[in-house]
């Protein structure tokens, strides 16, 4: 009953704002939003009826369905549990003669509105762009920073302007209309970059398993390390063309690796995308970046393993599916990139401890 209640409370709330809104003398509209009548419902429109426990998953199921424009509310059997939910294909503005009184039922249309917020200042005479949106008459919609407005990548969000730091975007690289939610760094090395693969130790007890991703949707988790196959699919809808590795351990080092953008940082980026299992020469391969304090970054002739020969200058160990994390570069009994519970080395060759500020990412671009 409680949550009913804080339902209703919120719909009041957003029903009071929105009529704050619409007073703004603003011919230039781009979003639409729900209101709120009380009383009242919508009759002859309705496309479907269902149970619902309140107002709420009777919103969400009108903005699932792509021709509900407007819903009605009304009280169940017992109005404290459920209420019924009718979907309409019109709303109170289109069909003004169907909007009739109701006691106790609601209902709830979308109607456009202005994309600028009133002024922070009332001596103001215009108002500021709503979050999402940008322009001269707050037109354009800032891509990534929503689900409805996905971008097609960290990097085309940092190429467009729209970027507002380190964190989470939406981006749909198959422009499927089924975003992910992901982690863009957009400030090392110019930005645009998305984390495809982070372990961050969260205590010094290192995790008992990986969670290995065979899917590149499943990015959009906070701790993830892909296979193989998961990057093969990445690429395939992702066009990208850097990698960049970066660990560090408190106890060890900083390993800090972007691909070099020639031709020898592109065998790189196919071979860790599974287009090729011909492994790369390491020499010339990458850019050390200015916080590696790393010997793996420095001794590139001696690293990787080929067919059971070590020190063999080139990237991998010839492994398939968790090439991406175990042993993707690595001087034999020396320095490793690897995870593989209870081990996680960075720089190090013992198993040394690890602690709460430990992590392995890898990112693309």
């Amino acid at each position: 009953m409680a949550a009913s209640w804080l339902i209703r409370l919120v719909f009041l709330t957003v029903n009071v704002l929105m009529a704050v809104v619409l007073v703004i003398s603003n011919s230039d509209f781009c979003a639409s939003v729900f209101e709120t009548q009380t009383d009242h419902v919508l009759v002859g429109h309705v496309m479907s009826t269902s149970t619902v426990a309140d107002e709420f998953e009777c919103h969400q199921k009108c903005l699932r369905n792509n021709s509900c424009k407007s819903f009605n509310v009304h009280p169940g059997a017992d109005i404290n549990t459920n209420h019924v939910c009718e979907l309409n294909n019109e709303t109170r503005k289109m069909k003004p003669d169907n909007f009739i009184k109701k006691k106790g039922s609601s209902y709830y249309g979308q109607v456009k509105v202005s994309c600028q917020d009133l002024p922070t200042n009332k001596k103001k005479q215009t108002g500021h762009c709503h979050p999402d949106y940008r322009g001269k008459k707050c037109e354009i919609p800032k891509r990534g920073w929503n689900s409805k407005q996905p971008a097609y990548s960290c990097k085309s969000i940092r190429d467009s302007g729209d970027f507002k730091g380190d964190g989470r975007y939406w981006i749909d690289p198959e422009n499927s209309g089924n975003p992910l939610n992901v982690y863009c760094d957009m400030t090392t090395d110019g930005g645009g970059w998305l984390l495809v693969s982070n372990i961050t130790m969260e205590s010094s007890t290192p995790p008992s398993q990986l969670p290995v991703k065979t899917s590149y949707r499943g990015i959009t988790s906070d701790q993830m390390v892909l296979t193989k196959t998961a990057m093969n699919e990445l690429r395939t809808h992702l066009s990208f063309t850097q990698l960049r590795f970066h660990c560090f351990k408190k106890y060890a080092c900083t390993f800090h690796v972007t691909t070099a953008a020639n031709s020898s940082g592109e065998a790189v980026v196919q071979y860790f995308s599974g287009q090729t299992d011909v492994q790369p020469a390491s020499c010339g391969s990458y850019v050390i970046r200015e916080n590696d304090n790393s010997r793996l970054a420095r001794v590139c002739q001696n690293w990787g393993s080929e067919n059971g020969v070590h020190t063999v200058g080139k990237w991998g160990h010839g492994r398939k599916q968790d090439r991406l994390y175990i042993y993707p570069a690595f001087t034999v009994g020396k320095s490793h990139w690897y995870m593989n519970p209870p081990n996680f080395l960075c720089d190090d060759n013992i198993p040394n401890p690890t602690s709460s500020s430990d992590f392995w990412k890898v990112y693309v671009r």
